[in-house]
């Protein structure tokens, strides 16, 4: 089963360098931060060195940029705050490696780090570190993947926390569904630091911390309605987010015209319900497919939902008729809700 991501990037290929330099250029000016651009050239020196938290710095918490992230996550902010990992809570000393050359020989010597963590956070779902760059370094770019403990997973951005701070703050999502579902002892994570010369560095540092968690990955469960099925796919959740993909069946033209976008209502089980614009959360819908054999409509949607109550029992999905306009905008209040048509998602 494909995780979110992959199906992501199976029908949506990525974009072109230009416009996600636009992209990168947008999000730094509405953070008042630098986004990095992700170089795509291979060339791979194999230097690796191994680091734990160090200490002396200012906590993570305190940060604009971080304080920003925290309340993206709304309700799960607070407890995200409290997996913060400082580095005077892990005030280990610095190890290094010895490298490997391209011969195959180890060559001992005395080497400073490329940069060094200052604070992480992991919960399963998303990787968070922020680091700061070490003297071969002016800025940190790093290649699109990250491995955690062995494992290959997507670097979503690193961005200075502000501007002339030399702090970067860096996400990182976890694709490993076996890695997400585990509460580790520690992480061992590998990026390739872009060198001034566009060269590219392994780079190993260990987080070591009781405060790293594990997501919760629910079974896959597929749902009988009165006007199709839907199989709710790689459910996970974690403070950072609550993610899964909707797999649909519909039976009519009518039923599918209504669920066919993914736009609903959610409530979670305090009652507690949001409209669509009221939640920061990303979703993505497949291209309808419609069976001749049949005269059945299937596809897939799926969501990224970073301040729904990560606490909640369960999530249900409120379809809804109307709310837009001649242009095409969404007019909040003018949308009729179908209650009849809703279905609930179990989170535990």
């Amino acid at each position: 089963m494909r995780s979110f991501h992959e199906e992501l990037e199976k029908e949506f290929p990525r974009t072109p360098d230009s416009f996600r330099q636009c992209v990168n250029n947008a999000v730094a000016e509405h953070t008042s931060g630098k986004i990095r651009n992700f170089h795509l050239s291979k060339i791979v020196i194999p230097v690796a060195a191994c680091l734990t938290l160090i200490c002396g710095t200012v906590a993570a918490a305190e940060l604009p940029r971080v304080q920003q992230w925290l309340a993206e996550l709304g309700i799960n902010g607070p407890r995200a705050e409290q997996q913060l990992i400082n580095v005077n809570d892990n005030p280990d000393t610095i190890q290094l490696q010895t490298p490997v050359n391209q011969d195959n020989t180890e060559e001992s010597y005395d080497e400073k780090p490329l940069f060094t963590v200052t604070d992480a956070y992991y919960d399963g779902a998303t990787l968070m570190f922020w680091a700061k760059p070490g003297a071969e370094l002016t800025t940190l770019e790093f290649g699109d993947h990250i491995y955690i403990n062995g494992t290959d997973n997507r670097l979503e951005y690193v961005v200075e926390t502000e501007e002339g701070s030399g702090v970067y703050q860096c996400e990182v999502t976890v694709m490993d569904s076996s890695l997400a579902a585990t509460t580790p002892e520690s992480l061992e994570v590998t990026v390739k630091v872009y060198m001034a010369d566009n060269s590219k560095q392994d780079f190993t540092f260990t987080i070591n911390s009781d405060k790293l968690g594990g997501a919760d990955i629910v079974a896959n469960t597929l749902m009988e309605l009165s006007y199709g099925k839907v199989e709710i796919c790689d459910l996970t959740v974690a403070p950072s987010k609550v993610s899964f993909r909707l797999k649909w069946t519909v039976y009519s033209e009518e039923a599918f015209e209504i669920v066919y976008m993914p736009e609903y209502f959610y409530e979670d089980s305090n009652g507690i319900r949001y409209s669509r614009m009221e939640l920061n959360m990303n979703s993505s819908c497949s291209p309808e497919v419609y069976n001749e054999e049949t005269g059945w409509w299937e596809y897939e949607q799926a969501f990224e939902i970073q301040d729904f109550d990560s606490s909640s029992d369960y999530i249900t999905l409120i379809p809804f008729e109307g709310g837009y306009n001649e242009e095409g905008m969404f007019v909040e209040g003018t949308e009729t809700l179908r209650e009849d048509m809703s279905f609930t998602i179990q989170l535990k």
